[in-house]
């Protein structure tokens, strides 16, 4: 027991969009990187092989809510390529998120995001509308939304810069991207909001005193290492070259990491001094990675590499999960839920899991729970991947392979990477790894096979009328806006 009569600890799901495991000090990466964050690694759980299922944020994130994946919970677009199909698909499907079961089970729900539409569902709250009255409006509107803009618009224009070198780009596309600036400035007023995780921390701070004497589940979604990379100058390295756009923007992706790392520590302090970080069950994660140049992807999160999709996933309870512990096993988004719901003794009553309870690895009662992860991109190529302990396999089940963005074919169309000796990804070695590639393909599409058969199952089983999802199809055109305004240029 928690406080008096509540059964299970609170949980506080943070994803903060675009973060390579790399970038964490916990993971690899620079010392200084994410102090705050390193500390809940380094007093809990730090699986150091995880995965996400998708490299966009819709699908990915679905997959962490319900614990299956994207072709099983219907959700295969993103943004303003989500399709009635896939709306109609989801709620066929029948895939309950984990808001919904736990508000079943007496928690108040709340998330801070701006994405809504079915993640909405099972939410008291959800939403990032700064509570500020008509003062601090006014003081907001004329000392620092100018600001504001101009920082985003440089930004993108930087951006624009990179991408019309580095891409083939052509009058329609430049068009494009002059029009992706336009609508930074027109919404730049969400971004600040959005993209920023002081924001994001202080109506998290507001929820949880509201709340703090119930059961609650708190959902955060820090957007700042999302691009244009919402890096506040003190943020920047003090050595950052100069000059040079390439460098600048991946020195403001570090400083943007530093700076959500720097919310999360306001963030746990707030809990201490509330005196319920002893009763909050903290998970951090992203949705997916980054590419910041690697394979001549610039500033994007196309293509199924480590950096990409290769995750973090950290638990912290002090209580729930007393002894801190390092896990090597691979693991995937679609196992979080089940883990949840393991722990807190809620029985998953024909919510049709991809994933497992990663109990037992946490317990020491296994090594491992996958021998493969997998992995599928849609938005800007069209690619399938699959990994084991020491290589990865992808293809283009289309043949092709062909990037709407670079415009031309990353690496190939089939590749096949030696994990072991090239962790980096850059020597493709599948000519030379035929039958190895083959049988990794057809382990492949045996699961494909399996996964496909088990919707089309549940498929058959549901009756659901176009009207229940109206609501979510009316938001499609303000998200694909916000997307725009986040640097989506096509």
């Amino acid at each position: 027991m928690n406080k008096e009569g509540q059964e299970h600890p609170n949980i506080i799901l943070i994803v903060i969009d675009a973060l390579r495991s790399k970038n964490l000090g916990c993971y690899g990466g620079e010392s200084h990187a994410s102090p705050n964050i390193d500390m809940l690694a380094r007093n809990g759980i730090r699986f150091e092989n995880c995965y996400s299922c998708w490299n966009t944020t819709d699908q990915s994130l679905t997959s962490i809510f319900t614990g299956r994946f994207p072709r099983t919970h219907g959700i295969i677009h993103h943004g303003d390529r989500v399709t009635r199909e896939d709306l109609l698909t989801f709620r066929k499907l029948n895939a309950k998120t984990l808001a919904e079961v736990l508000r079943k089970k007496g928690f108040r729900t709340f998330a801070v995001d701006w994405m809504g539409r079915w993640f909405r569902r099972g939410f008291d709250f959800y939403g990032y509308e700064p509570d500020r009255n008509i003062w601090q409006k006014l003081f907001y509107t004329i000392g620092t939304l100018p600001y504001v803009h101009i920082r985003y618009m440089i930004a993108h224009i930087s951006l624009l810069k990179i991408y019309s070198k580095k891409r083939k780009t052509s009058i329609s596309s430049m068009w494009k991207g002059l029009k992706g600036v336009w609508n930074t400035f027109r919404f730049t007023f969400e971004l600040a909001r959005v993209q920023d995780a002081g924001n994001v921390t202080k109506l998290a701070q507001k929820i949880i005193e509201k709340s703090k004497e119930d059961n609650f589940f708190l959902f955060l979604h820090y957007w700042d290492t999302h691009t244009p990379y919402n890096c506040p100058k003190k943020y920047m390295d003090r050595d950052k070259p100069r000059g040079k756009s390439i460098e600048i923007i991946a020195s403001k992706y570090k400083g943007a990491v530093n700076y959500v790392d720097n919310s999360i520590g306001i963030l746990i302090e707030f809990l201490k001094n509330h005196k319920i970080l002893e009763d909050t069950l903290i998970i951090i994660t992203s949705d997916h990675g980054e590419s910041l140049t690697e394979h001549e992807i610039y500033f994007d999160h196309h293509g199924l590499y480590e950096v990409t999709t290769h995750v973090p996933l950290i638990l912290h309870h002090p209580k729930l999960i007393p002894s801190p512990k390092r896990i090597d096993g691979i693991i995937q988004h679609v196992d979080l839920v089940p883990t949840i719901q393991d722990y807190l003794g809620i029985i998953s009553d024909n919510q049709g899991f991809d994933g497992v309870s990663l109990k037992p690895l946490i317990e020491g009662e296994a090594k491992n729970i996958r021998k493969y992860a997998f992995f599928e991109e849609s938005y800007v190529q069209r690619k399938i991947g699959w990994r084991n302990e020491t290589h990865k396999y992808i293809y283009a089940p289309d043949g092709v392979g062909m990037c709407n963005y670079c415009q031309k074919i990353h690496a190939g169309v089939e590749e096949l990477y030696d994990l072991e000796i090239d962790p980096g990804e850059t020597d493709n070695v599948i000519s030379e790894n035929r039958m190895l590639a083959d049988r990794m393909k057809g382990e492949l599409e045996s699961l494909l096979h399996k996964l496909n058969t088990k919707k089309q199952q549940r498929l058959e089983n549901k009756n659901v009328t176009d009207a229940e999802d109206l609501q979510d199809l009316s938001d499609q055109k303000k998200i694909k806006k916000k997307l725009r305004s986040l640097g989506y240029m096509d």
